[in-house]
């Protein structure tokens, strides 16, 4: 399976909420199960929309999935589907692949016949998205809300666009800073075909490496691109959840059946975290960081430093612009002869 689906399940298994990340994961191991026909296509998002009011696609196919498993016990699987625009094959080999894959974390250790031990948390929406986006991590997009729609932007593409099925597609406001993706599809723009909304903890905690900024309370990710200003004792607690973390999921993948009682307190605390994150954080324009200079007899004031000095454009000063202006989504101007103004340029802060 994908390298990206397995770091699911293995999160999942490891944070109790194995039963949702399964269905997940097997839906996307297979073909699209919400259909969207050419002449009923009104009625089929209207459908789809039915199981989601939290801004994602992941979630709303795990309630899909158990509206029919229940449907399937009272024999009426397939009515279940017709009336809800669902492929009845495609939930069957959703089915088929959870059996599979929960075998598969069973032999190697991972997963404890107790299905009641491994779901203990499996009714955590907020837990259950750290673990897509565990998975999904670097497939992220930044969202901007505007007055009555919103902009998203990737590192690499720039400004994007929601596919025209995707729950987010139909909403005028995302309340959340992040989208988490699994597929992107180009025709004349770039679409993000699936995708959940995530808070800034979720991302920090569950997303790439992160490292120590410019100053105290500064966070970097994705080399820079991403960058998070909070208060230093802050930013040093999720540097050292962070670190407890990976350092857990390490001695886990190798002694798999590792008991998990000891380490109760840590996966409560990073729970708890992405729970009570109201999401809070704001993109700011122009930010500068505060420095510090180092002792010096002639230097008695901190010294302001753009963010232009730090990012991978480098010394050069076209460089870095170019580098800002595709962060930001804009094309590079060409010059003609006129004079630029400066514009404010984007920069990411989470918290």
């Amino acid at each position: 399976m994908e390298p990206k689906l397995g770091k699911m399940l293995i999160l999942g298994a490891i944070f109790k909420c194995l039963e949702p990340v399964l269905t997940i994961v097997a839906g996307l191991s297979v073909r699209d199960p919400f259909l969207a026909p050419v002449d009923k296509r009104d009625l089929a998002e209207a459908a789809k929309s039915q199981f989601s009011h939290d801004h994602s696609d992941h979630l709303a196919l795990v309630r899909a999935y158990e509206g029919w498993k229940a449907a399937e016990r009272d024999l009426a699987g397939y009515d279940y589907c017709w009336k809800n625009f669902l492929s009845f094959q495609s939930m069957r080999a959703i089915d088929s692949l959870r059996d599979e894959f929960f075998s598969l974390l069973k032999d190697n250790g991972l997963a404890d016949c107790n299905t009641t031990m491994c779901n203990a948390w499996s009714y955590d929406d907020h837990l259950i998205r750290a673990v897509i986006c565990y998975g999904l991590y670097p497939g992220i997009c930044s969202v901007v809300n505007n007055v009555k729609s919103f902009s998203l932007k990737t590192m690499e593409d720039g400004q994007v666009l929601l596919y025209s099925n995707s729950i987010n597609a139909r909403e005028s406001e995302i309340p959340y800073p992040w989208l988490v993706f699994n597929e992107k599809i180009k025709v004349n723009s770039v679409f993000l075909r699936d995708s959940t909304a995530v808070c800034d903890s979720v991302l920090l905690l569950f997303g790439g490496s992160i490292f120590q900024g410019d100053a105290d309370g500064h966070l970097k990710m994705m080399g820079g691109y991403l960058e998070f200003f909070m208060e230093p004792a802050v930013s040093d607690m999720y540097q050292c959840l962070r670190r407890e973390l990976d350092e857990l999921i390490q001695k886990k993948l190798l002694n798999p059946r590792m008991e998990m009682h000891m380490y109760h307190d840590l996966l409560s605390a990073v729970r708890l975290l992405v729970s009570n994150d109201h999401c809070e954080g704001r993109f700011v324009f122009g930010r500068q960081v505060l420095m510090s200079p180092k002792p010096s007899p002639v230097a008695t004031q901190p010294t302001l430093i753009p963010r232009t000095e730090s990012g991978p454009g480098g010394d050069n000063s076209k460089s870095q612009l170019q580098t800002l202006l595709t962060r930001a989504g804009y094309a590079c101007p060409h010059l003609q002869n006129e004079t630029i103004e400066e514009q404010p340029i984007p920069i990411y802060s989470g918290i």
